[in-house]
């Protein structure tokens, strides 16, 4: 029997093992908010006479280790709300108030292993789409959407909320005020009804819990509860115009000449009526100035990294798919590529969703010339039953050359937690239309403890969408992925962390392209402390690749933890060794520092392999630095320094040489900032340094 056969046959099986408990009965239960005509104060002292005025919320129940009982430490909640906001008291009863941890200081930070709460609303009440605020006793703020009833997450999208907390004697309180002027709804509605979920971690036993006994997992958004009464809201504006004015000034530029450039830019954003938005945009900027953390990656196709500029990010969660047709980061993805204008049209009538995008820009080639481009979108998603739907999308790229490209897909939802995925794509360009179409087919199937999947792929040699993202074409074959998050809760081994992925596929010749098994298992001796194993045999492209990875972690928290990992074996035809390291530390209150590096040696690396950018022997390293001070979540300094020598697929970046940014950043009023950024980083074979400025005032 072949290895991929027999890798079906453990599938089926597995499958079979996943299936019972799928079908549950939707939350009955529900919530009437409270309206009040008093001034809430977000200061996480609920000492306003109005929360009294509100009924409470309690009796929660555990919605993973002991699934379904009540909570030793309950949470009580109270709503209220006024024209333009939506207002949440949590107070989170804790019997050992003095171990309520909060770690995290920065914006958009990941917030498990300290304490935590979220609320999750469904606006348009479509049971499959949901926005998520997360914050924790810190006053930290990060939130997203929950795309088609959990299948996708989408973290870039940005909400303007306030949140604030302190820890008291019987545990800690979160005062959170959210504007309706984050969402679209329909005004002079007598009653608006929203889905809600309300949901809590506990750091110190790793509880989670939320406020239904039902068993709702926080991603279902079709089982959620209801939040009734709100009457008399404003949603959205139906205008607004974010203008901005930026400087660049190049010390050292490639010429060895430096400049001096103003540039001015704007966004706006129309909603001619509550169900459709039209967002403009003229020479826009980044708003974000982040850089990606170094890492070791060991595998040839490329990454996928996330979208910043608000432009883009109203329709994100909508172009979201098993063969990604369109992500806005192949547009202007360059530094000194630029978009001169675009205009995006999208919303929801009845049950169809639409977005429609064109963009005009100029991108850099290969070669280092430019060329202008125009950039079209159209997708449309309709509604099937409660959690299903099918979705066409048309791609038009047109620049030097012209690509083209159509797919259909969709996404049928069996049961609660199992769904099928099916595409079908065809691209017009310049290689010819033979060999130019792409298949998908899959079976998922996730709950809180556990993930399946097997995916069926055939991508053709000639298959080009620009817009996309399609890391390998010319294949087919099929992968599989099982996750499982079991919680022993035995006294040396409270939890256990088990992924395994197998990989298989071939080209449109026949000929065996590569297989891939791998295993990741992370033990936890203690809630705070894992070891880390992670095996791979990969055939990939001719080379017999055989790579173990093995450490330990120490991690209250993201931002606090300490990760040692060494890696052996074979690679692209050369021996490798190395190490990668990680340090996250919080000095202080307001002081957060990240420290990481990593090194590896390459033995026998025979001419034709990629490995390094060199043949022979060599080694590859990377050192990585970052230091935060934040005065509060929206003001702070940063500085970032990155030295190496890495090219190609051993590090995320591709850094080669030395990058250095030091940025001040405040978010001073809603959807409006202020930065100030100095960097020294390399690009097309000199190191460019230069000052940047940027503020954005929204009206």
């Amino acid at each position: 029997m072949s290895p991929h056969v027999r890798t079906l046959s453990w599938t089926a099986a597995l499958l079979a093992i996943c299936l019972p408990g799928l079908g549950r009965a939707d939350s009955e239960y529900s919530v009437k908010a409270t309206r009040t005509r008093d001034a809430i104060t977000i200061d996480g002292k609920l000492d306003e006479a109005a929360w009294q005025s509100a009924p409470e919320i309690s009796g929660w129940h555990l919605t993973r280790i002991d699934y379904g009982k009540p909570v030793e430490d309950d949470t009580r909640v109270r709503i209220l709300y006024d024209e333009d906001n939506l207002y949440f008291a949590f107070h989170c009863l804790d019997s050992k108030a003095e171990l309520v941890t909060g770690y995290t200081v920065q914006n958009e930070g990941f917030l498990h292993q300290e304490d935590n709460i979220t609320v999750i609303l469904d606006t348009f009440l479509d049971h499959r789409n949901a926005y998520y605020f997360w914050t924790n006793p810190l006053g930290v703020r990060t939130d997203g959407r929950i795309v088609d009833d959990g299948e996708a997450f989408s973290t870039n999208w940005a909400g303007e909320w306030e949140t604030q907390s302190t820890i008291v004697k019987d545990g800690w309180i979160a005062e959170v005020r959210i504007p309706f002027a984050n969402f679209q709804f329909p005004e002079g509605t007598q009653e608006l009804t929203f889905g809600m979920l309300l949901d809590r971690e506990q750091a110190r036993n790793q509880k989670w819990s939320n406020w239904t006994p039902d068993g709702v997992n926080s991603a279902k958004v079709s089982r959620y509860p209801h939040l009734t009464g709100l009457e008399g809201v404003r949603g959205r504006p139906k205008w607004s115009i974010t203008p901005y004015v930026a400087t660049q000034f190049a010390l050292k530029a490639n010429d060895d000449r430096g400049f001096f450039r103003p540039n001015v830019g704007a966004d706006a954003q129309i909603d001619p009526v509550p169900s459709v938005s039209l967002k403009l945009t003229a020479n826009p900027d980044f708003s974000h100035v982040e850089a990606d953390q170094d890492f070791l990656l060991l595998d040839t196709e490329e990454p996928l990294l996330p979208e910043r500029r608000p432009f883009f990010l109203e329709s994100e969660h909508l172009f979201i798919s098993p063969i990604n047709m369109f992500t806005s980061r192949r547009i202007a993805l360059k530094p000194h590529d630029r978009i001169w204008g675009g205009a995006q049209l999208t919303g929801k009538v009845g049950g169809l969703a639409f977005a429609l995008l064109d963009v005009q820009h100029r991108d850099e080639a290969w070669d280092q010339t430019y060329e202008n481009v125009n950039s079209g979108v159209l997708r449309l998603q309709q509604d099937l039953g409660k959690r299903s739907a099918i979705s066409l999308t048309l791609l038009s790229r047109k620049g030097d050359e012209w690509f083209r490209t159509v797919g259909v897909d969709a996404n049928i939802h069996l049961y609660e937690e199992f769904f099928i995925q099916a595409q079908a794509a065809k691209t017009w360009s310049p290689l010819g239309r033979h060999g130019s179409e792409a298949y998908h087919v899959a079976l998922h199937r996730f709950d809180t403890l556990s993930e399946f999947w097997i995916e069926l792929e055939d991508i053709g040699k000639n298959y080009a969408n620009p817009l996309g993202w399609t890391p390998v074409t010319d294949k087919q074959g099929w992968n599989t992925h099982l996750y499982l998050n079991p919680f022993p809760q035995w006294r040396f081994l409270p939890r256990l962390d088990v992924t395994w992925d197998t990989l298989w596929r071939r080209n449109h010749e026949h000929e065996r392209t590569r297989y891939r098994q791998r295993l990741n298992v992370q033990p936890y001796l203690h809630h705070n402390f894992a070891l880390y194993f992670d095996g791979v045999y990969d055939q990939n492209e001719g080379f017999d690749n055989r790579l173990i990875k093995a450490g330990f972690t120490v991690f209250p928290h993201d931002w606090q933890n300490f990760t040692l990992t060494a890696v052996t074996g074979r690679f692209l035809g050369g021996d490798i060794r190395g190490f990668n390291s990680a340090l996250n530390l919080k000095l202080g209150s307001r002081i957060v520092a990240r420290l990481s590096g990593f090194y590896t040696r390459n033995v026998g690396v025979p001419p034709e392999s990629d490995l390094f950018g060199e043949s022979g022997d060599g080694y590859s390293w990377s050192g990585y630095a970052q230091l935060r001070y934040h005065f509060s979540p929206d003001l702070y300094a940063r500085v970032t320094f990155q030295k190496g020598g890495v090219s190609e697929l051993a590090d995320y970046n591709s850094v080669k040489g030395t990058f250095l940014d030091a940025v001040v950043g405040w978010h001073y009023r809603q959807w409006s900032d202020i930065f100030l950024v100095y960097t020294d980083q390399p690009f097309d074979g000199a190191q460019e340094r230069r000052i940047l400025s940027k503020i954005s005032f929204n009206y």
